[in-house]
Order: structure tokens, then sequence, then C-alpha cells
């Protein structure tokens, strides 16, 4: 997930952020939409941290899928577009969202500069 960082750098399309901008949020990984269904079926009865340590395939997941704080580049391009989308609800799961990993249900907890 952290080879987003290299990768923004040399894509002319994704430009540097502003000064301030970051957030913080958590997710959970899987490998497919099976697993995502089994996940979503337990959101809301189950914490959050408790499904990431259980499922997750990140090493996020020993902290409950916490990612801690990030500014935009640091995660792949799609991780970005929803974390530091105004419209993405902070609190709310999110998701399934596809990336070169697999798919992400995303949890922004905190969002600052957007």
């Amino acid at each position: 997930l952290f080879d987003g960082l290299a990768k923004a750098f040399s894509n002319e399309e994704y430009a540097a952020p502003p000064e301030g901008i970051k957030a913080t949020a958590r997710h959970i990984l899987v490998k497919t939409p099976e697993e995502v269904s089994e996940i979503m079926s337990q959101i809301g009865s189950t914490p959050f941290a408790s499904l990431a340590d259980k499922y997750s395939t990140c090493p996020s997941s020993a902290r409950g899928g916490s990612l801690g704080s990030f500014k935009p580049g640091t995660m792949v391009k799609e991780f970005d577009e929803v974390v530091f989308n105004v419209e993405t609800n902070i609190g709310e799961v999110v998701g399934p969202v596809q990336t070169q990993f697999g798919y992400h249900l995303i949890v922004v907890d905190k969002r600052t500069g957007v």
C-alpha cells in the first residue's frame, strides 16, 4: 500500500498536495468480493478493529486496521480518492474500494485541510 508514495512522485497527473492536507484512516484489506460481503454482514454488530484483526491481510490488522495519519499521495490513488473526498463521511465504512492489492473497506477517522 505504501508503494503508492513512489508512484505518486512519478505520476504527472497526481500533483503534490497543498500543505496541511492529511487524514487518519483505518481499513480492512481482503482478496475477494465474497470476503467483503462476509465482513459487511458483521459491520455494526462487531467492532471494526476486531474485523480488521480477523480478516485483513494488511499488516495494519494488528493495529485494528489503523494506518495512522498520512498525506495525499502516500497511498494508492484509488484509496486516496476515497479518503480525501469531502463527500466521504467521517466515521462511516466505505467500500469496497478495489486497488491492485485487493478490496478495501475504509473508515476515515479524521481529515484536515481539504
